[in-house]
Order: structure tokens, then sequence, then C-alpha cells
């Protein structure tokens, strides 16, 4: 785990080259996995690690594409043709099959169905190494067929993704830049991302996902992106970050053993310490990584954290907080926001401290 947060940091670092798709796209969620298998073989096991590998997975349909998301992608305008079960299975004994499992997951076949086949001869196809063999879309669903016989429908998300211009290339996407400040990033000043982060969040802090066409929606990727300039710059002592009047504002680090380290906040008058506060920090443990953002406003009255939690599962944000700075250089905490970890159904709540 250790290994792969550190990866997750420098791959923020390094993060290169766009391009704009002006098409909205469409968007299926995952819905089942059928209960049996067309043969009526299979087993508990099969069908659970299918929902497993498939359950947090997204169709994307866009520019001639259905994007099977971090998995492979088909080419849908050029592949699809217009079918009937009997056209398309050729016997009528696996056309009965078919029509008996489409039956028990209430999708019925009827008369014609937008069919994709995939070439069977090609070996490098992502797809077919995945077990996926053919995709039929029957109303408003996308139902792929597999070599172990189960059928995994994705159901057509009603609302399209804001409706806003896509960035991507392939399967790898790119933040804006914004240009770095001591300051931190402003996006902390407005608590409802907490509730946004948490639901467009939800996939492994393990690398798996850095190819995920929804992984630009979790705006903890700006976030990671922005505050890699924090550990990239060293400094031994004092950075001074602002001046006023007799009190001097400076950030100090401290190390946190062999993987993390964490920055404070230090308010000074006359060369004396008055307060001190933990803006920005980040430690990895062997199974999850804890990380700290901040905000500091430029009359340097407010500061804003967030705080976050990686794990082989999920992210989850833990904490948001806003202080005020008074006129005597101390913290006040004027609003706190925790939240519990994320359940079962990945569902996150929080509430006001």
């Amino acid at each position: 785990m250790k290994k792969n947060c550190l990866t997750l940091i420098l791959f923020f670092m390094f993060s290169i080259g766009y391009v704009h798709s002006n098409e909205s796209p469409d968007i299926w969620d995952f819905y089942k996995v059928s209960k049996n298998s067309v043969s009526g073989g299979g087993s508990d096991s099969e069908r659970e690690s299918l929902i497993e590998r498939y359950s947090k997975i997204k169709l994307i349909l866009i520019d001639g594409e259905v994007i099977v998301d971090t998995i492979c992608f088909i080419a849908y305008e050029t592949t699809t043709d217009i079918a009937s079960p009997l056209s398309y299975w050729k016997t009528t004994e696996k056309v009965e099959e078919y029509k008996k499992i489409f039956s028990e997951e209430k999708i019925p076949l009827g008369y014609q169905f937008e069919a994709i086949k995939f070439p069977n001869n090609d070996k490098d196809d992502l797809c077919l190494k995945e077990g996926l063999t053919d995709l039929i879309r029957i109303d408003n669903y996308f139902v792929f067929l597999t070599k172990s016989g189960y059928l995994i429908t994705f159901s057509k998300r009603i609302e399209k993704n804001n409706g806003s211009p896509v960035t991507y290339r392939g399967f790898n996407y790119k933040i804006p830049n914004r240009e770095f400040s001591w300051f931190g990033h402003p996006m902390l000043t407005n608590k409802k991302i907490v509730d946004d982060m948490n639901k467009k969040c939800d996939f492994p802090d393990d690398g798996s996902y850095y190819n995920s066409y929804f992984y630009n929606e979790c705006d903890l990727h700006e976030l990671a992106s922005y505050f890699s300039k924090v550990s990239e710059t060293l400094f031994d002592k004092k950075k001074v970050i602002y001046q006023k009047g007799e009190y001097q504002y400076n950030l100090t680090k401290k190390p946190h053993k062999e993987f993390g380290f964490e920055m404070y906040l230090n308010i000074e008058k006359d060369n004396k310490l008055i307060d001190r506060l933990s803006i920005y920090s980040w430690r990895i443990l062997d199974s999850a990584a804890f990380i700290q953002y901040y905000y500091i406003d430029e009359d340097f009255k407010n500061i804003w954290l967030l705080n976050y939690v990686g794990s082989e599962e999920t992210h989850d944000i833990e904490k948001w907080r806003h202080y005020k700075i008074d006129n005597s250089g101390h913290f006040k905490l004027l609003e706190s926001i925790s939240c519990e970890n994320r359940d079962k159904q990945g569902i996150v709540k929080c509430h006001n401290d």
C-alpha cells in the first residue's frame, strides 16, 4: 500500500497532455449480474467474482465508442447490427436458452436488438481477455454476454454528465493547471465539496483508476496535483509567507518517519510564537494514506482544512474545518464537519460537530 500511495502522489506530479471532446457522454451504471448462467451451470463464486469486478464499473458512450471504464473499449458505431434472436444465435435451441435467462432477469429480448459481436480471433482484444464475448443493447440496458455464461447488465443513467465538454485522451485524463500559491487551494472554502467528493471519489486509492473516465470528476485529483508543490519544496527552517505589522506568519515542516510529513502555520509576534496550526500533512501507512489540505484567505483572517483517507477500496473525506484568526493572532474554530467510514452501500454519512 505504501508503494501504491507513493505512486499515486508521483502520478499527479507528472500528469501530461489532454484533448477536448465537445460531445456530452451517455453513461450507464452497473445494474446486476444474472442469478444463473445461460447453461444453468456456473457457481456462486464465479458470480460473486463478476459482481466484485464490475460493481463500480460504468459504461460511457461517447465519440462512437463504448468505454468499459478502466477495462476496455468497443467501436460501437462501426460494429453494431440490428439483429433478431434467431439471426444472432442461429439455432432455436440457443434462442430459447437466452430468452429464458433474459426473462428471468426481466429484460425481454423482443424481436430485434442492437448487437455488437467482438472479434473472436483477436487475441489482444482487452474485452475478450476479460471474458466478455458479446454486447447487446435493449432499450435502456447494455448487456454483456460472458464466457462463463452469466449476463452483466448496465442500466442507463437518467441524467447526462452535466452536459459540459469532457477532457480526455483515450483512457488518460488531465486536470486544469492552477498556479501554485502557499495560501493553498480556494476550493476548500465551499463545504459542499465534502458530500460531492464522498460521492464522486468512491474508487480505490491503489492506482487502478488512473485511467478511469470518472477519475477527473473527483476533485481530490486536482488537490493532489496542486499540493504536490508542497511535497517538492524543501525548507529547513521557516518560510515566511505573510507579514502584517508586528505579526509574522511562517511555515515550518516536521517529518513523519519514512513516509510523510506535517506542515504548520505559525503566528509570531516579536519573534515569539503566539499560536500554531497543522495545515498540511500526508502519512502513508500499510493500510491507507492520510492527507490534509488547506486554504488561507488573502487577508489572513480565515483558514479551511480538509482531511481525507485513501485506501485500497475507496476514498473518504474524514473532516472539513473552518478557522478564524482573531485580532490577537490565535486560531478559533468556527465550523467543523466530521464523516463516518463509507458503509457497505457506498454511502458516507457526515454531520456538524
